[in-house]
């Protein structure tokens, strides 16, 4: 049975991956602030070590004796390039554990986004350094670069009983599952083909975000919503006022120019083949 240490495990997208790994048998530890609240999400199946991406100490407690890590790990709307960033300096202390440890492959979540960036707004520039720590890590990797997730609808797009939208744009997105990505993940741990190795996430369904919204508005049974949209220009304006905002305009605006093509062939060939439409995710 592998080990493997899961760092970032209650994240949106953690959360459906750590029980993809525990469905396919690893030996799961999970780093977490807080172990009551972690153990409510995972009541079973997963090895807990109390500490964050701030202290280098309790991330090597948390590697210890396992054979692979998966990091999780992302910048808030709320951080600030001059403080303390996960993608800046929590990665610096991550690999510096790795190295202690006897890591034998890492898996890292980052995104389409990050890949293909070209501008200079230091939350993508620190995602792209994120990509290129690892790679440079000397320790086999595996890097994932996923297009939408349909998670992001229940975390940060429902607000009240309407899913909320931000600008207009034509272009599409293959909108993945975190359970169908978690079993990627999985499926990449016990294949050697994952080993150094980039791969495009994307899922069955290409629907631009208003149609993707749609869809889910239509496939919600809990309770009735419609869509909601906000110019780009306002939240723009807004972000004039608030720091928080700022970073969400600016997150919106790269989404919204991102044109991405069809490049997970490869990916479905060795790491399996996503299932799920946006009303499958909702069933």
């Amino acid at each position: 049975m592998k080990k493997i240490t899961v760092i970032g495990a209650t994240g949106m997208i953690g959360i459906p991956v750590t029980k993809e790994l525990i469905n396919a048998g690893f030996d799961v530890t999970a780093l977490v602030r807080n172990i009551e609240k972690a153990k409510q999400i995972f009541p079973n199946g997963v090895n807990f070590v109390k500490g964050d991406i701030e202290d280098k100490n309790s991330i090597a407690n948390s590697l210890k004796n396992a054979e692979c890590v998966y990091i999780n790990i992302s910048t808030r709307p709320t951080d600030k390039e001059n403080k303390f960033n996960p993608e800046m300096h929590g990665i610096d202390n991550i690999l510096w554990a790795i190295k202690q440890s006897q890591i034998k492959q890492v898996a890292y979540l980052s995104s389409f986004l990050a890949r293909n960036y070209k501008g200079n707004w230091w939350v993508m520039k620190a995602k792209q350094e994120c990509i290129t720590k690892v790679k440079n890590c000397n320790i086999p990797y595996t890097i994932f670069y996923p297009s939408n997730f349909m998670e992001n609808f229940l975390n940060g797009m429902k607000r009240g009983n309407k899913i909320s939208t931000i600008g207009r744009s034509e272009n599409k997105a293959w909108w993945i599952s975190g359970e169908d990505f978690g079993k990627q993940v999985a499926n990449s741990f016990n294949t050697e083909k994952s080993l150094n190795k980039e791969y495009s996430v994307q899922g069955i369904e290409s629907l631009t975000t208003h149609e993707a919204a749609r869809k889910f508005v239509e496939n919600y049974a809990k309770e009735k919503l419609s869509v909601s949209s906000m110019p780009l220009g306002m939240l723009k304006f807004i972000g004039l006022f608030a720091p928080q905002m700022k970073n969400i305009a600016n997150l919106m605006e790269v989404m919204i120019n991102n044109v991405e093509t069809f490049e997970a062939q490869q990916t479905w060939n060795e790491l399996g083949k996503p299932t799920k439409t946006i009303k499958d995710f909702l069933i």
